[in-house]
């Protein structure tokens, strides 16, 4: 604001209103007035020759449009489009050269704001060479949130009416990506609607939620557990921090699918993010969070079989995918199975048997269900090495899945069933 203060200090131009929508100029005008904006917010951006449209950014009060152009002696190289009612300093370019020479305060303000936005410049190219949308996407987000916005108790309100379509022509991204990754950083936390706004979560939380997400992808323990604690120090929302870690496991399982890893990875992953899930419980249970929004599930390792990894990786992607898993661990007898079953009321019972010897144990379980007439409660799932779909039939299971994926796929498909 210290150069519009300047401008101000020497009757430069004349004031000019502009409503929402209104070009301020043309790309490829001659450079006839420099322009300080003084209230409001105007697009900047450029059309290719092939008919691209790529925007620079949101000049603000205090920014200045087209003193680079006249320094070179060019007409402008891009388009300014007032994106809300405002008003600027519209100074004819024989002024303004007359100012910068007879000013040296202002020529020194001058020029530091077109090394800032060359940095800026720089700083964009980068971000097209070497991060994806995702990351770009996520950058940008906190540039303008940076240069454009209000605190709030909530978060950081972006104070612009901006559309997916022109977010996306920030990014270098069509409006359907935009879309999809907005939809995905609302799902971490990360991102919410205020009316017509879009509010983002404040950097150092931002950082807490990525730093989470990344060790879960990791397969970082240390980091999990102190990343975790930071969250809950710095008062970040426990319901986000779990988001993090359920995008995390999320990454995890489309990398396995294109196989980029493999299940030990998946194993490792899910160990972290049980570990990050330990840290954040007692803050989840104190802000009473309704994390299961899919369905209750409750999963086991039957009696006498002490297998863990399969039952693990199962109970981290159903959490990751929305379900509120309820995991009684290994060597769960016929009774621990119906009690659970009775206290929780989940939507689906899942078991695991990795051994011949105890996969019978599932069908003990079943009759269990059927004395104690909860059977028709809940939805049955099992699976595990030793298990076929020919067995699932034939003990009355409703559902069987041999692999872990399948195993939340089969959940999501019988909750699905349900619910129509």
């Amino acid at each position: 604001m210290r150069l519009l203060r300047l401008f101000e200090q020497a009757g430069a131009g004349r004031l000019k209103a502009f409503a929402r929508g209104e070009m301020l100029f043309w790309q490829g005008d001659p450079v006839d007035y420099v322009y300080v904006v003084r209230s409001g917010n105007v697009k900047v951006f450029s059309v290719s020759t092939d008919g691209k449209t790529y925007a620079f950014g949101f000049a603000g009060p205090g920014d200045i449009l087209g003193a680079s152009e006249f320094l070179l002696s060019k007409p402008y190289d891009y388009m300014a489009e007032a994106s809300e009612n405002g008003d600027a300093i519209a100074i004819p370019s024989g002024q303004f050269e007359r100012l910068l020479t007879a000013n040296p305060e202002l020529s020194i303000s001058v020029m530091r704001k077109l090394a800032q936005g060359v940095d800026k410049m720089v700083s964009q190219v980068r971000e097209l060479g070497f991060l994806d949308v995702q990351q770009r996407l996520k950058q940008r987000l906190m540039e303008l949130a940076q240069e454009h916005g209000i605190a709030t108790a909530e978060g950081i309100r972006i104070d612009l009416d901006i559309t997916h379509e022109e977010i996306g022509e920030l990014v270098a991204a069509n409006r359907a990506t935009v879309t999809a990754y907005l939809n995905e950083f609302k799902r971490q936390g990360y991102l919410w609607q205020d009316g017509r706004f879009l509010v983002i979560v404040s950097p150092e939380h931002m950082e807490v939620l990525d730093a989470i997400t990344r060790a879960v992808v990791e397969g970082d323990e240390d980091a999990i557990v102190e990343w975790a604690r930071k969250a809950i120090e710095r008062q970040v929302d426990p319901v986000k921090a779990f988001e993090a870690l359920s995008s995390g496991m999320r990454q995890i399982d489309r990398m396995l699918i294109r196989e980029e890893i493999d299940v030990s990875d998946v194993i490792l992953s899910a160990y972290v993010m049980k570990s990050g899930l330990s840290v954040l419980s007692e803050a989840l249970k104190s802000q009473g969070a309704p994390l299961g929004r899919l369905g209750t599930v409750v999963i086991g390792t039957v009696h006498g079989d002490i297998h863990d990894i399969g039952r693990t990786m199962v109970s981290m992607l159903m959490t990751a995918r929305g379900f509120n898993v309820i995991d009684l661990g290994i060597n769960v007898s016929t009774e621990d199975f119906v009690n659970a079953v009775k206290q929780h009321h989940p939507d689906i019972l899942a078991m695991s048997s990795l051994m011949t010897t105890t996969a019978m144990e599932q069908e003990k379980v079943i009759e269990a269900l059927e004395r104690e007439g909860v059977k028709t409660q809940v939805m049955v799932l099992i699976g595990g090495g030793a298990i076929t779909e020919k067995f699932s039939k034939d003990i009355g299971a409703n559902a069987f899945a041999p692999s872990a994926q399948r195993a939340v796929e089969m959940a999501y498909r019988l909750i699905r069933n349900v619910q129509s």
